[in-house]
Parts: C-alpha cells; structure tokens; sequence
C-alpha cells in the first residue's frame, strides 16, 4: 500500500513537472528565479547553442527552449525523470550533448541596409548610432558596378524566422562596418557568433577612422579570420569630392573598348617598359565584372630594347593594346619629345590595331584636363595614333587600395592591392 502511494506520489510530481513546462516553467522558475537568472537565460530569451556545423540546429534550439530554469532539487528531479524516459523517448537527430547557453550575440541596434546587384545581394550592416552613409555612393560607382538599394534601413535581429536566416545566409557578401574606435575583442565576438548562427560565408569587417590622427586599430581576427578593411578620413573625404571623376575615367575606358569589340569582347594587352608590378591595378580594373562583355582576357608584355620582333608577335596576338607608361621612370617621354621611349611602338600598335590603343600615363601629381591638354599639346601623335589618352595619379591609387581589396571579396574576384 505504501509502495502505491509513492508511485502516486511521483506520478502526480511529474505531471506537475510538465504542466509547469507547458505553461513556461512557473512553477519552478518563480521559486529559483533570483538564484538562476544569473547563471541560466530566462525562457523568454532567445538562446544561442553552440554546435557542430552538421547538427539540425532548429531541433537543437526547440529542444533547448523546452528546458526550464530549476534549482538543485528540481535538477535532481528532472534527471530522474529522463533515467526513466530516455528509454522511450529518443534524441532529436543531431543532438549535442555538450551545447553550451550563450548570451544573443545581436540585438536591436545592429541595423541593415540590402543591395542587390542582379542575382547578388550585399548586406551593409552597422550598428547604431554609426550610419555609414559615405559607402552608399562607393557601392553606387563603377568600381562595384552600380549595386542598387530603396536604401531602407531595417533592424537586424535573432527573431527564430528560418526564411530570415536562409535569406541572409544565402547573400554574396555581408559587410560588417564600425568607426575604428568602436571595433574591439567584443565586437570581433558578436561578428563571430553572427557568423556562425546565420551560417555566412562571405564577411568583411569595415573600420572608418573618427579623426584624422587616429590610429586604425590592429586586425583583430575571430576564429574565422575574416578580412579588415581600414579607411582613414581622408580616404572616405576624397571619396565624396573624386570617386565621381575617377567613375568617368573607367566608364570612358568601358566605352571605348565596348565600341570596338566583338560579342566575344577584346584581347587587351598592356604594354610598357615598366614592370607589370607598376599596372597590377589597371589589369585588376580590367579582368574586373565592370568590363565582363567588353574584354575576354589580358596580357601583360614587356617592350625591350631588343626585341621588337617579339613586340610585333605579341601584338598580333590582341585586339587590342594600351600603352602604359609610368612617370616613376622620370618624365612623361612617350613620343615626340627628346629621348622617347615609344615612338615606333605606339606607331606599329596603331597601324595593326586599326587604332584600337588608348595610353596610359601613371603616378602623376595631376591628372586634370589641362594636364592633359599639355601633354597632347606636346606630344601630338599621341592623339593621332591613338583613340585616348587616359591620366591617373599617386593618389587615386592609394586611396582607392581598400576599395579593390572590398570589391574583390565581394565578387570572388582575384585577389591582388593596387601598389
């Protein structure tokens, strides 16, 4: 009789167990509430379990949400009951024993903005009060092919919505932007556990310098070493006063190739009597997706002052040539002037290319029009042999670096800095 009544006993207990489940764990949260809030999250947080890339992770986090707060003795009560039904009750599959509870690594001041670009989308997400509005007309310019967004700003947020997380999951590239000082082991953490939870596969870390004698920050890299980008503000200040002038140098460039070529685009070579270190970023610029259609390859030749023979042979394997010339070398002495350095060359490519060449002239202090009108007034053949001529400077290179690094890993591209 007594035996029975135990039974009875642990039968009513448990039912208590599970009607205190059901109806949130009242019954025993309301007593252990003070000793566990410290320690456990409440059942109304959403909870992050760390797991193995294989594990069903809804599963995982359903069953871990059914899981109520308890004190020492509801625990020593909970784990007989699963002694008893374990038997009966199977693991979800997947299951990890060893998940650990952590704090949600996002919450209501991360914000995003979504930009697409044909069948690619780009998610820009900052965290509030930082805005980062400069980066819209970067995105905007003929460096990333023109990226288009409404520019709506959205709460980027850990709600439980699986289409949510099988959208931002499936974009091409996520970038993460903070001001410099903002950026620290905390932040890394939060990208980190992001990351993992949405399961991205393309980040970058975007720093903008607060001041001009600030000092960026060391690359803090998270177990998945993802890249870090650095503007300075004067970087950011040159964008918004010349991106716009250095856009209409390329997409003149875009048009003139396009104009010419065939539905299969041209075979651009470069030649030059400088390394192919010196024009590493005009190569870049040209294999990138904004002249995809208008250019099938490039080759990079060298013009020595022997072998013309071989000159002429690599020509005749182009549709197409750009002569680039770098005042690293001391003058700007492609033709005409005393000491030329291409004069036969720029010559030979004209008269087998149909004219198909435009040149380019390097590390200038200036590359303005009147610049460019007093080369050409100096070197008339230039424009007689060729369709353009194309000047770009110290500067633009160096400030526009971080620009290609953020553009190659967007769209996968070939990595390389412009030197």
């Amino acid at each position: 009789m007594r035996k029975t009544n135990c039974k009875k006993q642990r039968t009513m207990e448990r039912r208590e167990i599970k009607r205190g489940w059901s109806e949130g764990s009242e019954m025993i949260n309301l007593e252990n509430e003070e000793k566990s809030s410290a320690k456990q999250p409440k059942l109304s947080e959403r909870v992050m379990v760390k797991i193995d890339e294989d594990d069903d992770f809804e599963d995982l986090t359903s069953e871990c949400s059914k899981r109520p707060d308890s004190d020492e003795g509801s625990e020593t009560m909970n784990l007989k009951n699963e002694e008893e039904t374990s038997a009966n009750q199977p693991k979800p599959e997947g299951f990890n024993e060893n998940f650990d509870l952590v704090d949600p690594p996002i919450s209501d001041n991360w914000k995003y903005v979504n930009w697409q670009k044909c069948a690619s989308s780009l998610w820009v997400v900052t965290k509030s009060p930082y805005s980062c509005d400069w980066i819209k007309d970067v995105l905007k310019s003929e460096i990333f092919n023109e990226y288009k967004s409404d520019e709506k700003t959205e709460t980027f947020k850990i709600d439980g919505d699986w289409k949510f997380r099988k959208s931002v999951s499936s974009c091409s590239c996520v970038v993460f932007c903070f001001e410099s000082d903002g950026w620290d082991t905390e932040s890394s953490r939060e990208v980190d556990d992001l990351s993992s939870y949405y399961g991205l596969k393309n980040v970058i870390i975007l720093l903008s310098e607060k001041t001009p004698d600030s000092c960026p920050p060391r690359q803090m890299n998270g177990r998945h070493n993802f890249p870090v980008l650095n503007f300075s503000k004067q970087q950011i200040a040159w964008y918004k006063d010349n991106l716009k002038l250095y856009n209409m140098k390329i997409e003149k460039m875009k048009t003139i190739l396009k104009g010419s070529a065939s539905w299969t685009g041209h075979k651009v070579g470069i030649f030059s009597r400088s390394s192919e270190s010196e024009y590493e970023w005009l190569k870049m610029e040209l294999e990138s997706e904004y002249f995809r259609g208008s250019v099938e390859n490039v080759q990079s030749y060298y013009i020595s002052n022997r072998g013309f023979q071989q000159f002429m042979t690599n020509v005749s394997n182009c549709t197409f040539g750009i002569l680039y010339h770098t005042k690293n070398r001391g003058r700007i002495n492609i033709t005409d002037v005393t000491d030329s350095l291409y004069d036969e060359e720029l010559d030979y490519m004209s008269l087998m290319m149909n004219k198909n060449v435009i040149v380019v002239v390097d590390d200038l202090n200036d590359g303005n029009d009147e610049e460019k009108s007093r080369i050409l007034s100096s070197q008339p053949s230039i424009k007689e042999k060729a369709l353009d001529l194309f000047l770009f400077t110290t500067e633009e290179k160096k400030l526009l670096e971080p620009l290609v690094k953020m553009r190659n890993s967007i769209n996968g591209e070939p990595k390389g800095t412009i030197k």
